[in-house]
């Protein structure tokens, strides 16, 4: 997947080069300019090569000014297709998939990972390529002048590139150490700030910012062990580099005493060297980072690769009819599971899940939509077989809202129409049906309003008849509900429930709220216990039955 951006971006790249290498040609002319100057033989020629010095310089200028400007629309555009990539992917993997890892590892990757692979990676390679234009031409210039210098300046630069590979694999390790390092820290800190208020309410602060202190040191030593693991190898680089130029030095005042080259030469000479053997360095650290990012960039590229659950599975395009589960079992954990279901949901009824905290009810959705995991038995969704089925169509047709309603940072419509092409006619009568509309239509800009984070310029109530709104927007057939109203006074909670039995679509509800006028207008009534089903009928008569749900009722009901 990163190689086919590098492909798509490959003419970019390929062009970017040409000023590049122009300046990677000019700038160790520059040391031949300096020759030049120094040898001249006349006042007339002294002011010939200065006006030419100054043209040069300005050339020089003007590739460089060009070099970075094109260099930088190509990261730009790599870095562009990297995040889309990434956001691709992660909207693409099932929900399953998806929290097996974490919010914090994916914003890693879309962060430290992807600078990394762009820092130490796309501008690395610029810069090596520049470094080894600037050996080339230094390389032709001194076999011109003096071609046992250059036999010196190779043996000292052939020793640069040897020593990366002492340190590599340690520099590799230590790279992959601080990303991981930071995932852990960018997870400890989400959790922190998204407990902002809990911390400040229960007087926490000072434990919480002793928590983060010692998530910050832990990530700052990582980081700090691998700049120092870079840095030997940089240090050795250069305890090298310097021997060289020594080495380079001495050789020429012996030539400039034998009379074999001039001053001007001399002077050319040891500018000249810096050319090959500071870019003998910079190229052997470039190799350095190249191979500490292999790590980084093979697990980046692992995500990108990672196919989804719901790969070849047949999608379901038909509004769903009826879902039949027979001798249904799924292990959930170690000590939980769902044994034994045998349930019939059909198309146009209410149906109610209850039950004690921990008895299965969430399960069993987390089973028929995106979030199962493996099961025996069958469950059969208008005749077909749930693994067989692309999850994600399921809820295309028949959506979950949960108890946490998620709403964006944007406005009321926004948020409604989920940036998909809805008129504001069309959201402003699901706003209705959802029975938040007069409190909308009152706000300074209607349903422009932008709701902030957290919701905090609405009450819980609103909130959620906000999120039920994209429900009846969307004219859905059927709609799983998972304690929606969980955490609303009962009068908030007793209309958003009634609004969703009136409705003319298949409701599969779980619910901890025993309300005799509302429990009489479903259909079914499921008792969950211990992960089975204990009891099921219409409210009369698992009230007359005077078993689990009856006892259920009398200890919860209003």
């Amino acid at each position: 997947m990163i190689k086919s951006i590098y492909k798509k971006n490959a003419y970019k790249f390929g062009i970017s080069l040409i000023p590049l290498v122009i300046v990677g040609i000019m700038a160790p002319l520059r040391s031949y300019m300096m020759q030049l100057l120094i040898d001249s033989k006349s006042y007339k020629d002294l002011l010939e090569m200065c006006l030419l010095a100054v043209a040069f310089s300005i050339a020089v200028f003007v590739f460089e000014w060009i070099s970075k400007k094109c260099q930088a629309a190509v990261v730009r555009d790599m870095e562009k297709d990297l995040r889309d990539q990434v956001m691709r992917k992660l909207f693409y993997i099932s929900a399953n998939q998806f929290e097996k890892k974490g919010l914090a590892y994916y914003l890693s990757k879309l962060t430290t990972d992807i600078g990394i692979i762009l820092n130490d990676g796309i501008n690395n390679v610029y810069g090596m390529i520049m470094q080894f234009v600037f050996v080339v031409v230094a390389v032709v210039y001194l076999l011109c002048v003096e071609p046992l210098i250059l036999l010196i300046v190779s043996v000292v630069s052939i020793v640069q590139f040897g020593v990366p590979n002492i340190l590599k694999k340690k520099i590799a390790s230590s790279r992959k150490a601080y990303t991981e390092a930071v995932e852990v820290y960018l997870d400890g800190v989400k959790n922190d700030l998204g407990g902002h208020k809990v911390i400040r309410t229960f007087d926490a602060v000072q434990q919480i910012l002793g928590k983060q202190e010692k998530l910050s040191d832990f990530v700052s030593r990582k980081n700090e062990y691998s700049s120092k693991t870079l840095y030997w190898a940089q240090a050795l680089a250069s305890f090298v580099n310097n021997g060289a130029f020594l080495i380079v030095l001495g050789s020429c005042l012996f030539f400039v005493a034998a009379g074999r080259i001039t001053i001007g030469e001399v002077v050319a000479i040891t500018n000249m060297m810096n050319f090959v053997l500071t870019p003998s360095k910079v190229i052997a650290n470039g190799m350095i980072q190249l191979k500490a990012m292999e790590k980084v960039k093979a697990e980046l590229e692992s995500l990108l690769e990672l196919e989804s659950e719901n790969d070849n599975k047949e999608s379901l395009e038909e509004n769903i009819r009826e879902i039949r589960l027979d001798q249904v079992h799924q292990q959930i954990n170690d000590s939980f599971s769902l044994d034994d279901l045998k349930l019939h949901f059909e198309k146009g009824k209410k149906y109610a899940i209850v039950g004690r905290s921990g008895s299965g009810k969430s399960s069993i959705i987390k089973l028929l939509t995106e979030y199962g995991a493996d099961y025996t038995g069958k469950v059969l969704i208008n005749g077909k077989e749930l693994s067989e089925i692309n999850r994600e169509s399921i809820m295309r047709v028949s959506p979950v809202c949960y108890q946490q309603t998620y709403l964006f940072n944007d406005t009321v419509f926004n948020n409604v129409a989920l940036y998909q092409d809805y008129s504001k006619e069309e959201v402003i009568d699901a706003l209705k049906k959802a029975g938040i509309y007069d409190t909308i239509q009152k706000l300074p800009d209607g349903v422009d309003e932008k709701i902030r984070e957290n919701g905090s310029n609405f009450s819980g109530g609103e909130l959620q008849r906000i999120a039920l709104a994209r429900l009846f927007l969307r004219n859905k057939t059927m709609a799983f509900l998972d304690e929606i109203t969980s955490g609303l006074d009962n009068e908030t909670a007793y209309e958003i429930e009634k609004r969703l039995l009136d409705e003319d679509m298949t409701i599969i509800n779980i619910t901890h709220r025993y309300n005799k006028t509302l429990m009489q207008k479903y259909d079914e009534i499921i008792v969950m216990d211990s992960g089975k089903v204990v009891e099921r009928g219409s409210f009369d008569e698992l009230i007359d039955n005077r078993k689990a749900f009856y006892d259920l009722f009398k200890i919860l009901s209003e």
